[in-house]
């Protein structure tokens, strides 16, 4: 029981860290959370976890939702729904260590989509079919890992940092909908994963009320590297464990 209540405590701990991040740059709760989640506790993955990522999205396009983009929110859901629904199917075929190794490979193709783009320096300019194409790929991701944002994010680096926190908001409240959906469809989301969510819940509420001060005063690109390097390491570490 002791070790059951430490786990919940490193939990609850990583999910209020995960949804300040997401709070003060508009991406990072998927990225910080589920790798380490997989690690601590995989019963988290994919659904609870992608119920948080749906309540932490909420809670950011209700505090800016006068900077959404709507217009371009469109064009990337249309891509997450086909991808999504293709990604539940594997999940209901693939074992449970296959699913471990495609997770930690997912995020970090997305830590390295990331680091790659800002090395570089490019400006990306938001279109339909960057956005069409981001949001295939989001689709697979957030649904096999509940990390769905570093493609949509992508698209959005250059954005206002308002602009960037509520259209990413936005777009994981409708396309977590999606993926709860297409899980749920092959019965990999259920009553269970609401409550397991659901312990969660606080932490989270207290971790995005702490970004709110924040999100002002600390670098977006600092947070962004902080961001990557925690996920990066996490997702390494987890798929040094499947591998060994």
């Amino acid at each position: 029981m002791g070790v059951i209540t430490q786990d919940w405590l490193i939990a609850a701990v990583v999910i209020a860290v995960a949804a300040c991040l997401q709070g003060t740059g508009g991406v990072g709760f998927g990225m910080v959370a589920a790798p380490v989640m997989a690690i601590l506790m995989p019963e988290l993955l994919p659904g609870p976890m992608l119920l948080l990522g749906l309540m932490v999205a909420v809670l950011a396009v209700a505090r800016e939702r006068a900077a959404l983009d709507p217009k371009g929110l469109g064009f990337a859901l249309a891509g997450r729904l086909p991808t999504s629904i293709l990604a539940a199917t594997l999940i209901g075929v693939l074992p449970l260590r296959m699913l471990s190794i495609v997770f930690a490979l997912v995020i970090l193709a997305g830590v390295a989509m990331s680091v790659v783009v800002t090395l570089r320096g490019r400006r990306i300019v938001p279109s339909p079919g960057k956005l069409f194409a981001a949001g295939l790929v989001s689709g697979f991701m957030g649904t096999i890992t509940s990390v769905g944002t570093p493609p949509i994010a992508l698209v959005y680096q250059n954005a206002d940092a308002p602009a960037l926190r509520a259209t990413i908001g936005a777009y994981l409240v409708a396309g977590t909908l999606i993926s709860i959906a297409a899980l749920a469809a092959v019965g990999r989301f259920g009553l269970h994963d609401l409550t397991l969510g659901a312990w969660l819940a606080l932490p989270l509420a207290a971790g995005f009320a702490i970004s709110g001060p924040l999100a002002s005063r600390l670098p977006r690109a600092g947070m962004r590297w902080l961001v990557l390097a925690l996920s990066g390491a996490a997702a390494a570490l987890l798929l040094i464990r499947q591998m060994i």
